[in-house]
């Protein structure tokens, strides 16, 4: 494993035993069923959260950085590069939740919350407890597609 796995692991393990009792987080393997239109509304509405809770605790200067990484974009690049490192980490944590499944049917779920606070934690930005709560009411608006066995639609 290298360096930067063994970080990610490390501190997605770390995020999840200090947050363990929130529950109202959204587990990745519910996100990944979710209409791909309310998975962007998730995902933007989530960073906006992260930037409300770090305002809400006093903590603007580090809400500006969130919204700095999430608006930087490098060359021409599509996608800024806060979105970039949350996918990436989001596609670890995926992997890491079902491996963890696989061996403890019972191990708690990594949540794409999860994914952002290493994300954010990687850039130098530390999220308040709240941050877990922010999407406690989100409710998808679309139907996803059904997916055959393969994994595609």
């Amino acid at each position: 494993m290298n360096r930067t796995n063994k970080f990610l692991a490390a501190t997605s393990l770390s995020a999840t035993m200090l947050f363990s009792s929130v529950v109202q987080a959204m587990e990745i393997w519910r996100f990944d069923k979710m209409a791909g239109q309310d998975q962007d509304e998730y995902v933007g509405d989530l960073i906006e959260g992260a930037e409300k809770v770090l305002t809400d605790d006093g903590e603007a200067d580090q809400a500006t950085r969130v919204r700095d990484l999430f608006a930087l974009h490098l060359g021409n690049d599509q996608i800024s590069l806060g979105m970039t490192e949350f996918q990436k980490n989001l596609a670890r944590a995926r992997l890491a939740d079902v491996e963890r499944v696989g061996k403890e049917p019972n191990a708690r779920r990594l949540e794409v919350e999860d994914a952002l606070a290493v994300t954010l934690k990687k850039n130098g930005i530390d999220l308040p407890r709240s941050f877990f709560t922010v999407m406690k009411d989100f409710k998808p608006k679309h139907t996803a597609a059904a997916k055959d066995k393969s994994g595609k639609n």
